[in-house]
């Protein structure tokens, strides 16, 4: 009986000997076998190379060629961009002194024209790491000609067809300062000497089109000091091309008359910006709000070139440029931005805006609208160009190409 007990275990011992004998890596399963075969695969997977083209733009961010190029730190560099709205190209020597005093007071100057003729010349005096880096301040001096702005009348309902063009030539000289009490928030303060003068006697120019009663400040521009002070709070990531955070800013100015006192007035000004980020910051939603209302003194008024305008490649990009003007400005803007490439943006926009001539009338109703699609090219740090087509308007179509970004 032991024997045949034996003899038992023995056979059943070979039956299973395959079995148990098989090569530990061999699959057991077909989930082992496919997963197997993945693994497989992976180690053999190469990452993807990128073409020619988004290498190039690769090295021009991570190098940061527009910033070593066109904005370096110190020394001589090429003054590229527009002067003002409606400027067209511009361009002129550049200079940068990383710190005199001791290195704690950073000097820059430029000269640059275009070729509509206008110029402007600028230079500024900086120190800003003043008490224990907390306060800035810049002392500035600036000239400058702009010989052909538009003019088409004061108010909503100018007229697209009745415009004239007017110079004008002005010297600013202040000093403005900034105390940063916490990280995101900065309280700022100024003054500046003005001295605008106007040339409407041209061919085109206003005298020739718009009665003198109809465009205060038209034949004779005082002096004025202006007087600044505002407070801002600023969470944008990253500043110089926000992908999340916001900005929200109030100013407040005064314009003080220094000949006769008819065009003293005072500006009060809300700025708000929000950035919503979406799918990991590669796409962002950019909301922009403009509120500015100006109130001339007793029995004065507001100079028409010291007025606020809206149309052109930064607020309502489907009109002309200075297209609305008068006291009061309500703007509203709305971007929906993707990134394409590196260094290179997409946007889809719209814009809403309206001047008054009173504060009461900045109301939601009759809305001057426009809508769009654009390009940006530049890295984290800015926008150095933007492209845009701009189309819905009551005026037809627009192309826009701006240096630096809308908001």
């Amino acid at each position: 009986m032991r024997r045949r007990a034996l003899v038992f275990v023995a056979w059943v011992a070979m039956a299973f000997a395959p079995f148990s004998d098989a090569p530990a890596q061999e699959p057991e399963t077909r989930a082992e076998s496919l997963r197997r075969e993945r693994e497989d695969k992976s180690r053999a997977l190469t990452p993807p190379k990128p073409g020619r083209f988004e290498r190039a733009l690769l090295d021009l961010e991570s190098g940061r060629l527009f910033e070593r190029i066109l904005n370096p730190a110190e020394g001589i560099y090429p003054r590229i961009g527009n002067i003002t709205t409606g400027s067209g190209f511009s361009f002129g020597p550049g200079y940068r002194h990383a710190g005199l005093f001791g290195g704690r007071a950073p000097f820059s100057t430029f000269a640059a024209a275009s070729f509509s003729r206008y110029w402007m010349l600028d230079a500024r005096l900086q120190f800003p790491e003043l008490a224990s880096r907390q306060a800035s301040a810049e002392v500035h001096a600036q000239r400058y000609d702009f010989p052909k702005e538009d003019f088409f009348a004061i108010g909503p309902q100018s007229s697209r067809d009745v415009f004239a063009t007017y110079g004008i030539t002005n010297t600013v000289v202040g000093v403005t300062g900034a105390y940063r009490p916490a990280r995101n928030v900065t309280f700022t303060g100024g003054i500046d000497s003005l001295s605008p003068s106007i040339n409407a006697s041209k061919l085109d120019g206003i005298l020739t089109v718009f009665d003198p009663g109809h465009v205060p400040g038209v034949l004779d521009q005082p002096r004025f000091f202006k007087y600044e002070t505002g407070a801002d709070f600023n969470s944008r990531e990253p500043r110089g091309n926000p992908r999340s955070g916001g900005r929200y800013g109030i100013v407040f100015q005064r314009f003080a008359d220094l000949d006769d006192q008819r065009y003293s007035f005072n500006r009060v000004e809300i700025d708000l910006q929000q950035y919503v980020p979406l799918v990991r910051d590669r796409r962002v939603l950019a909301l922009h709000g403009l509120v500015s209302m100006s109130d001339a003194d007793a029995g004065a008024d507001v100079p028409f070139y010291l007025q606020r305008t809206l149309g052109g490649p930064d607020d309502l990009r489907g009109f002309r440029r200075f297209r609305f003007r008068d006291r009061n400005l309500l703007l509203l803007q709305a971007e929906y931005r993707w990134e394409i490439f590196t260094a290179v943006d997409g946007a889809l926009f719209y814009d809403a805006g309206k001047v008054a001539s009173r504060r009461e009338d900045l109301t939601f109703r009759d809305l001057e609208t426009d809508y769009g699609i654009g390009f940006r090219f530049g890295t984290i740090n800015g926008i150095f160009l933007r492209i845009e087509g701009a189309f819905g308007s009551r005026e037809g179509k627009h192309f826009v190409m701006r240096f630096g970004h809308v908001f």
